[in-house]
């Protein structure tokens, strides 16, 4: 029964987030819809291209006298006899165009074996007016074949009305130009309109299949985690030159409800904490957000009065300068670890008016799963012990690499962050099972990126992974 309730939650969820969840897919998936406008404008104006075949035609009218129409005229009674006539040439007259005769004296006229063209006739009612078309895909051909009929055309006829003399009125004439020129315009219209129909359907499909987290409620329930804090986006107005883009609770033009949050996730972490030092800070996938929140955590545990050292841990793409807009130079772990007997407390930097230090270099390693097994990054994490009340380790996204677990061993306790809407529930799942194997406690998550939070808020900000826009740098010093 309690499934089933749940059961239907998810499903009222779902539908209550599908437009949303439809808004973002769009903004993330908007190309889909455009390629395939495009691919389907194109296919269709090749279609078109290739199917067009030209037609031309080419048209004579005549008047139709009979010889009895000679003969009563002075009784008044020639008219009708016209008008009759070519009422039944008319009607007679397909008739006569699928006749053996005609087939065979058109063919033999012109030297072919077969006639490129249709022939059609017509009477204009109420008079003795007699038309005569003939539609071909070469003008030329049209001309000639209409030419032919009216020279053997009162042959044949002879043999159904009689005889009849046919006097041209219009002259037929070689066609300029096709009856319909080519006009890809339509087709390539309804092509676009059917790519981009198709194109709305699969991202309206990928936004009712994704699971993702999105509440500090989903958290517990699709998760089964505690969710320590619920960080909101955060958005900075547009604005010419430059001014200070770090997402730190340092940066004055950080928003209210981003710093009460963290100050939430600093009481939940001291509570869950405690007896552990070394923390690692981990996600799922690339731009999640985990670097923002360590160096946050880090920064608001000082605030607190606490001695905390910030490692960067991502040996494959360092970050933690980056995010805290520091610039000078610096060796951080991939360089000590390729150096024998160096001391770590020897290159920490620590940011002005803090109690934070960091161990943060600039290159990537060009090794990281060798180093990061190695024994002398839990002999440099051992030292940093004894230094700090906190050791936070800014580490790899744990679905995409083992780098994440391989590390978790060397850390008393670990904190995951979730990027609200973007990993899929299951691929989170596989990713803290796969850190759980590690038997280093989980100490819970943090939802990143949250929208509306606190009510009134509602920033928005990408939390990149490495991201390339920061502003003016914070003050630091070497350590000594």
């Amino acid at each position: 029964m309690e499934e089933h309730k749940l059961d239907q939650e998810e499903g009222r969820i779902d539908l209550y987030r599908l437009l949303p969840e439809l808004g973002r897919a769009l903004r993330r998936l908007f190309w889909v819809p455009l390629l395939l406008a495009l691919l389907g404008a194109a296919a269709m104006g090749v279609r078109a291209w290739r199917s067009y075949v030209p037609r031309y035609h080419s048209e004579a009218t005549f008047t139709i006298e009979t010889s009895a129409s000679a003969l009563s005229d002075m009784a008044g009674s020639g008219s009708y006899y016209d008008k009759a006539t070519a009422e039944q040439l008319a009607k007679t007259f397909p008739y006569l165009l699928q006749s053996d005769l005609l087939q065979s004296l058109l063919r033999q006229e012109l030297g072919v074996s077969w006639l490129n063209g249709s022939i059609s006739a017509r009477a204009v009612d109420n008079t003795s007016l007699f038309s005569l078309r003939v539609t071909s895909t070469s003008a030329q051909d049209a001309y000639d074949i209409l030419e032919t009929v009216i020279r053997i055309y009162p042959r044949v006829a002879d043999y159904v009305v009689g005889s009849t003399e046919m006097h041209i009125l219009t002259q037929p004439a070689v066609a300029a130009q096709p009856d319909a020129p080519f006009d890809p315009v339509r087709s390539i219209c309804k092509g676009a309109l059917l790519g981009l129909a198709l194109g709305l359907a699969v991202v309206l499909l990928f936004a009712a299949t994704r699971r993702t987290v999105r509440t500090p409620e989903e958290v517990k329930r699709r998760l089964n985690q505690t969710c320590l804090a619920s960080l909101p986006a955060v958005r900075f107005k547009r604005r010419s030159g430059q001014f200070d883009r770090t997402i730190s609770i340092q940066n004055p033009r950080i928003s209210g409800a981003f710093l009460e949050n963290v100050r939430s996730l600093r009481i939940k972490f001291l509570r869950e904490a405690e007896g552990r030092k070394v923390i690692m800070v981990s996600s799922t996938l690339p731009g999640e957000g985990k670097t923002t929140v360590a160096v946050n955590l880090a920064l608001t545990l000082s605030q607190n009065g606490a001695r905390v050292i910030l490692v960067d841990l991502d040996l494959r793409k360092p970050s933690v300068k980056r995010c805290l807009g520091v610039s000078v130079p610096s060796r951080g772990a991939p360089e000590l670890l390729n150096l024998r007997g160096a001391d770590p407390r020897e290159h920490l930097l620590t940011l002005e008016g803090t109690q934070v230090r960091l161990l943060a270099g600039d290159e990537p390693s060009s090794n990281p799963r060798r180093q990061m097994e190695s024994r002398r990054l839990e002999a440099l994490l051992t030292t940093l012990r004894e230094e700090a009340d906190y050791v936070i380790l800014d580490t790899p996204p744990c679905g995409l690499l083992g780098d994440g677990a391989a590390l978790a061993g060397l850390a008393d306790a670990s904190l995951y962050v979730v990027r609200s809407g973007t990993a899929q529930v299951s691929h989170i799942l596989d990713s803290l099972q796969f850190l759980a194997g590690s038997g280093t406690p989980l100490m819970g998550c943090v939802l990143n990126g949250a929208s509306g939070g606190g009510g009134r808020y509602g920033y928005g900000y990408g939390y990149g992974y490495g991201g390339d826009h920061y502003g003016k740098y914070h003050a630091y010093r070497q350590e000594k």
